[in-house]
C-alpha cells in the first residue's frame, strides 16, 4: 500500500530541558462532553520547563504505588511545579502534557522491554491541556502515569493530517516490545475544535491506540488511517493492517477489514 499525507514522526522534536521558557499562566476550561473519553477537572496554574524547578533529593519515598515497571525505578529528584513534558503547536494554540502535581524523577535500575539501565524515568498525574491564548482546555487525564525515555527532551506531539481535521498522535513510552501506545487528540479544521479520539474495532471501544515498533508509523493513505498492528511474544505478524475511518461526528477511527 503506497502511503499519501502525512507520515507520523515519533522522534523527539522539541528542545531538552537545557532549552528555558516562560509558559503565561491561562485560564482552564473543560472540553465538551462526546461520545469520546471524558473530559475531567482542569489544571489550574501555570507550567514551567524543567530546568526551572527546584528539586528534592535524597531519602525519597514515591507517592505511586510500587507497580510493575515502577520496581525497577530509583528516584533522583521530585518536581514540585508543573512541568511540561510534551509541546506541540495545534491549530491556532499547542497541545500540552503537564504534570498536574509533583513529578518524579529517576532513572532504570536494570535493562527492560521499557528501557535501557540507566535511561530517564518520569511519573506524576498529567493532564492533556489545548492552550489556546489564554485558555486552557483539558481533554484528557493520564493518572499516575510512568514512562521512560533515553533523554529529558520535552515531546512531541506527531501529527497526522486529514482533510476535516489534524490528528496528533501522543506516545511517551518510546519502546516496549509489545507495541506502542499512543494517545490521540484532534483538532477540527473547520470550527477548530479540540478533543481527544477513541478508536473502535469490532464494535470495542478503545481510548488508545496500539500500534508496532518496527512497522512503519500510522499513517494517512486515501483519507483513511493505516496502522500496523503490534507483535506480541510467539506471536505471529498480521498481514494486513488495520485501517481506520474518521467520524468526526462521533470523535472517533472506527476499524475495517481491507
Amino acid at each position: 500500500m503506497q502511503a499519501a499525507g502525512a507520515i507520523l514522526s515519533l522522534s523527539l522534536l522539541l528542545g531538552c530541558s537545557s532549552q528555558k521558557s516562560s509558559i503565561p499562566v491561562a485560564a482552564t476550561f473543560e472540553a465538551a462532553p462526546s461520545t469520546s473519553p471524558a473530559s475531567t477537572p482542569s489544571v489550574s496554574s501555570a507550567a514551567t520547563d524543567p530546568e526551572q524547578l527546584p528539586a528534592n533529593t535524597g531519602g525519597i519515598t514515591s507517592q505511586f504505588p510500587l507497580e510493575g515497571l515502577a520496581g525497577s525505578v530509583i528516584l533522583d529528584s521530585v518536581n514540585d511545579a508543573q512541568t511540561i513534558r510534551a509541546r506541540t503547536a495545534a491549530g491556532q494554540g499547542e497541545l500540552l502534557m503537564i504534570s498536574s502535581g509533583p513529578e518524579e524523577r529517576g532513572h532504570l535500575n536494570v535493562s527492560s522491554n521499557y528501557g535501557l539501565e540507566g535511561e530517564q524515568t518520569y511519573q506524576a498525574d498529567y493532564s492533556i491541556v489545548y492552550r489556546k491564548g489564554n485558555q486552557d482546555l483539558e481533554l484528557s487525564k493520564l493518572p499516575a502515569f510512568l514512562f521512560v525515555q533515553p533523554t529529558d527532551c520535552i515531546l512531541d506531539f506527531a501529527m497526522v493530517s486529514f482533510k476535516e481535521a489534524d490528528m496528533y498522535l501522543l506516545t511517551p513510552q518510546y519502546k516496549s516490545g509489545h507495541g506502542l501506545v499512543g494517545y490521540a487528540f484532534a483538532i477540527d479544521k473547520r470550527s477548530g475544535e479540540a478533543f481527544p479520539l477513541s478508536f473502535v474495532q469490532d464494535g470495542i471501544v478503545q481510548d488508545t491506540l496500539v500500534y508496532a515498533e518496527l512497522q512503519p508509523a500510522p499513517v494517512n493513505d486515501h483519507e483513511q488511517l493505516v496502522v500496523f498492528s503490534p507483535v506480541g511474544a510467539g506471536g505471529e505478524p498480521e498481514l494486513e493492517p488495520r485501517v481506520y475511518t474518521l467520524d468526526l461526528v462521533n470523535h472517533q477511527f472506527v476499524a475495517r477489514k481491507i
